[in-house]
């Protein structure tokens, strides 16, 4: 009996063993052995941040050797198993030379060498590999190695279910792990995510390889670092692949919970390399206070604790459009505002509004968007304005003062107009223009590029945009990287995309936009016709908020019944991230300016609240509120 209790014990005690180890949260794959990517039913002791670094470090290995025979395309190298190369390893193939002596002590310094090609591992032996080539003609005896560090695309997916707050900090610690190897190149891969969304491949079809080798070669992204965040067991857990030369069996796979140690990055939230080394450092980026920096991160920040504000202005009609800019001539900021019909100009002057100008004229239609540009290069803002009559259409036009006094420049213009920083210098130099279109209002796909001569537009020529844009509601920025300039814009579903080219780099999840202008569009489709209501949506602001090269996207959330709600998108460690922040405005935010800080300060933001004084939405005033730098 006795013996019998004490092998119940034993037999307790080793079910207890195996449940731990079965709810440990880690497993790991060597090179080349896909799993489910599911959560870990035993064996090994959790993997921690650092073993994935190391595994991915090592399925890179530094490699020099020779070849040993060529045939066809097919080379043999002297190098096995044991140097850690794997299929798919692309090496560069380079041929010795004459040696390069010092002309005074004679001493060799090395060897010229002819770069001929590239080799990529196709099989590895024991004692030797083979690859297949690609270049000029080599032969036995020429050198390969690896050269350089390694281009690795960094891919963020998220199942449903799966909150941000938790995948930054855990994307961060991987990138920042990953760079101090000083092995990889990193490089982020928004664009195939967006390519995910369109093609509708889900996370988990994408890491058990649909669309790799697709992805892989359209996004030349020859070695793919998958981060696969979704739920198991209600906590957040991690499935990492490897996918490498477009292959759809991944060359490493590891997968573990999320560690609930781990906190938000600090320091560090757009696509600056500089990573803070003081978390207390004053004063804070404007960026680190509108997102409510120390702030629960699961919540939604709230700017109004973190900023202060002041009101410049208080309107007595409700501000359709508005737009803000320093002036190149004088160096003094404007605000362009309509409520419609007029249009009116205002100085910026120790943060109180002074008066410029004011255009009115009769004309048919309702102006529903205004924006500064300096078109002429005269160094004086002109204003772009589009103006919709429903049934004539568009009547847009533009403003000069050359003389000191309002005068229309172009006139009866047919087309959606859209000025934009195409070189990122802060002041709108060009112009483009959308096609009207009674079936769609925009012409799906299409905009040109125009200046003004004698009097009228002149197409300079064709600019590619993608199906979804339209010529409201968009801006150009550098949010995908400091080189690189790409057109933000809302489209028909109220997503913000941003993509160069016809080619989309980032789609939000979040509605935004919202509170604009509803066009009326008459179509004869029967007697009398019949209205068609387009829903014009406000400009996002393009804006560096942290000073460090790298612009922002804020872009107002009316849809959003809240009210007071904007959207901040920006650049952090796991890519293009959006996060809401309650502005504690209370009213719609019909539109968002900025200007630059003096000395090279904190910009401020100007926003224009409008609170509405009846159901119709026919009348109420208009508050512009400005943001004051930190003291």
């Amino acid at each position: 009996m006795k013996l019998g209790r004490i092998a119940l014990i034993f037999l307790a005690s080793a079910l207890l063993e195996i449940f731990a180890a079965a709810n440990s949260g880690a497993q790991t794959s060597s090179p080349g052995t896909p799993t489910s990517g599911g959560p870990p039913s035993g064996g090994p002791p959790p993997v921690s941040i650092g073993a994935l670094i190391d595994q991915a470090v090592a399925l890179f290995p530094r490699v020099e050797t020779e070849i040993l025979e060529v045939q066809g395309r097919n080379v043999t190298l002297a190098v096995g198993r044991a140097s850690g190369l794997q299929p798919g390893i692309v090496l560069e193939v380079v041929r010795e030379g004459r040696e390069i002596r010092h002309p005074r002590t004679g001493q060799v310094l090395g060897n010229a060498e002819q770069s001929l090609g590239r080799a990529v591992i196709a099989q590895v032996s024991d004692r030797f590999s083979t690859a297949q080539y690609e270049g000029e003609p080599a032969q036995p005896g020429d050198r390969v190695r690896t050269t350089g560090k390694v281009k690795l695309t960094l891919l963020t997916l998220t199942s449903l279910g799966v909150k941000s707050t938790g995948v930054e900090p855990m994307t961060n610690e991987i990138y920042e792990g990953l760079s101090r190897t000083g092995h990889f190149q990193l490089v982020f891969g928004e664009q195939i995510a967006a390519w995910l969304t369109q093609e509708k491949i889900a996370p988990e079809e994408f890491v058990q390889g649909k669309g790799v080798t697709e992805a892989s070669g359209r996004f030349k992204a020859d070695n793919l670092l998958v981060l696969h965040y979704k739920m198991v067991d209600r906590k957040p857990f991690l499935d990492a692949r490897v996918f490498v030369m477009g292959r759809s069996a991944p060359s490493l796979t590891t997968s573990f919970f999320v560690p609930a140690s781990l906190k938000a990055p600090v320091g560090r939230f757009s696509g600056s390399d500089k990573v803070a080394q003081n978390p207390e450092r004053k004063p804070r980026s404007l960026l680190q206070r509108l997102l409510g920096w120390g702030s629960d991160t699961s919540a939604y920040s709230s700017a109004e604790t973190s900023l202060a504000l002041k009101e410049i202005a208080r309107l007595s009609y409700t501000v359709v459009s508005m737009d803000v800019a320093m002036t190149p001539a004088d160096r003094i900021p404007r605000v362009v505002i309509t409520d419609g019909q007029k249009v009116f100009v205002y100085k910026i002057v120790n943060q109180a509004f002074e008066g410029d100008w004011t255009y009115s004229e009769r004309a048919f239609g309702r102006i529903f968007s205004v924006q500064f540009a300096d078109l002429t290069g005269s160094g004086r803002l002109e204003v772009v304005a589009n103006r919709y009559d429903p049934r004539t259409g568009m009547n847009s036009f533009i403003l000069g003062v050359p003389k000191g006094k309002p005068e229309v420049l172009v006139e009866d213009i047919e087309s959606i107009l859209m000025a934009v920083d195409e070189q990122g210098g802060g002041v709108k130099k060009t112009l483009w223009a959308q096609r009207f279109r009674k079936e769609t209002f925009f012409t799906k796909g299409q905009a040109d590029e125009m200046v003004i001569k004698n009097g009228s537009l002149v197409k300079v020529k064709s600019v590619p945009v993608p199906d979804t844009f339209r010529a409201t509601g968009a801006t150009f920025t550098n949010v995908n990287g400091k080189t690189s300039r790409a057109l933000a814009f809302i489209d028909e579903q109220n997503r913000l995309r941003v993509s160069v080219g016809t080619e989309e780099l980032y789609r939000s999840g979040s509605v935004v936009g919202g509170g604009g202008e509803k066009i009326e569009v008459i179509r004869d489709v029967e007697r009398g016709g019949r209205s068609y209501f387009f829903q014009l949506e406000p400009t996002p602001l393009a804006i560096d908020l942290d000073g460090d090269g790298v612009e922002e996207i804020i872009v107002p959330q009316n849809q959003i019944d809240t009210g007071g709600l904007i959207g901040i998108i920006f650049r952090g460690p796991a890519g293009l991230r959006f996060q809401q922040v309650n502005s504690g405005f209370d009213g719609m935010i019909r539109a968002i300016g900025s200007i630059p800080g003096e000395d090279g300060g904190q910009p401020s933001l100007i926003a224009a609240v409008v609170r509405y004084k009846n159901f119709l939405k026919v009348s109420g005033e208009t508050q512009l509120i400005m943001t004051l730098p930190q003291e």
